[in-house]
């Protein structure tokens, strides 16, 4: 309880310095919408390399692969208690 306290006044403390000088305030809201952009061009970069470098990966179904859709495989029937036999 008492660390609450203290990031509660250092919070306090920050948020008043930096309101203090509305130039502080237009140089945080410039610095997020840089960081926006940016996080946006790495999104779309990630995107397009992904693409470019995965986009002739052909994945074919095998008899073992326990994921393949292609082959209809059997109910599992499980042995419970309640079951009446």
């Amino acid at each position: 309880m008492f660390k609450n306290f203290i990031i509660i006044i250092l919070v306090f403390c920050l948020c008043s310095l930096l309101f203090q000088n509305k130039e502080n305030v237009n140089i945080l809201v410039k610095d997020l919408s840089d960081t926006k952009k940016l996080a946006e061009k790495g999104a779309d970069y990630v995107k397009k390399t992904f693409n470019a470098e995965f986009s002739d990966v052909i994945v074919e179904a095998t008899d073992d692969d326990p994921f393949s859709l292609e082959k209809e495989k059997e109910p599992v029937n499980e042995d419970t208690f309640f079951e009446d036999k």
